[in-house]
């Protein structure tokens, strides 16, 4: 039993057959990843190019095949081979998005408790 991101688990279920990916019926969270330019940015020039580069379509897709992560440019993943289209734990559908949620901080109250549910089941699987 283990969290880790859906691109790394794919990488890690191809390496190994013994391990597989599942999303509980519950739901589980959400992530992305952002490009952003700071505000202070000493070049929003480049800054800007460099995210028109990695928005092109054939720069979008090698940089999805190369790192295995899952991609919202949609002419992207068009080119993508349909093994990982339609891999369940790359692309989820509607239906299993709709009980996912991005974490948010609950506070250390909240993270203690966490923590602590978390080790009791670690510790029980032994």
């Amino acid at each position: 039993l283990a969290v880790i991101y859906s691109g790394e688990a794919i990488y890690t279920a191809d390496e190994n057959e013994d391990l597989a990916y599942a999303i509980p019926k519950e739901g589980t969270n959400l992530w992305f990843d952002s490009m952003v330019v700071p505000k202070s940015t000493q070049n929003q020039e480049a800054a800007e190019v460099f995210i028109n580069f990695m928005c092109d379509p054939e720069i979008a897709f090698n940089n999805t095949d190369y790192i295995g992560y899952s991609t919202p440019h949609t002419k992207a993943k068009e080119m993508l081979d349909d093994e990982i289209k339609d891999d369940p734990a790359a692309y989820p559908s509607k239906e299993v998005l709709e009980n996912c949620e991005v974490f948010v901080d609950l506070g250390q109250e909240m993270t203690e408790y966490y923590n602590e549910k978390w080790n009791e089941l670690k510790a029980s699987l032994n």
